[in-house]
């Protein structure tokens, strides 16, 4: 009878286990809306607005980012996001960004950055991403370069 019943156990096990698809990962769109909440000379606040579109066939949540912004390998920011954020399934969603940035650090960036009239602007962290409760860490690297036209 334990035979029968650890059978029955496997076998619903790897049934479920090989009906889940891997998840895709989230696809960067652009940047939505841009906004300075709090303009210093030491630090300020910019609160984005960035899209993504989820090629997954079901939807997620994702909750606790958590990641560094780097302008030419040079942090300059660091962002903490909690709220929950419903990720429809094959759909674009916005995801709201509050970023505290070291004005110094930006500076240094400055004239690198007018020499060289292109910039690489990175992201890395984490998140947790997941659905009815479940969560997994999911990490967050991406990295853009950006033409900047002064003139």
């Amino acid at each position: 009878m334990k035979r029968y019943t650890w059978g029955i156990l496997v076998f619903l096990l790897w049934g479920t286990l090989s009906s889940c698809d891997k998840m895709k990962d989230l696809e960067f769109l652009r940047v939505a809306s841009f906004d300075f909440d709090n303009l210093s000379f030491s630090k300020s606040t910019v609160k984005m607005e960035l899209a993504y579109f989820n090629p997954n066939n079901f939807s997620l949540r994702l909750k606790d980012a958590e990641f560094d912004i780097f302008l030419d390998d040079t942090k300059v920011g660091h962002s903490l996001q909690d709220t929950l954020i419903e990720i429809p399934a094959r759909d674009t969603f916005y995801f709201p960004v509050k970023l505290e940035v070291e004005m110094g650090n930006v500076f240094k960036n400055v004239l690198g950055a007018l020499t060289n009239k292109e910039v690489t602007i990175k992201a890395a962290g984490n998140c947790k991403v997941g659905k009815k409760g479940v969560y997994l860490p999911f990490p967050i690297r991406c990295e853009t370069k950006q033409k900047l036209d002064f003139f």
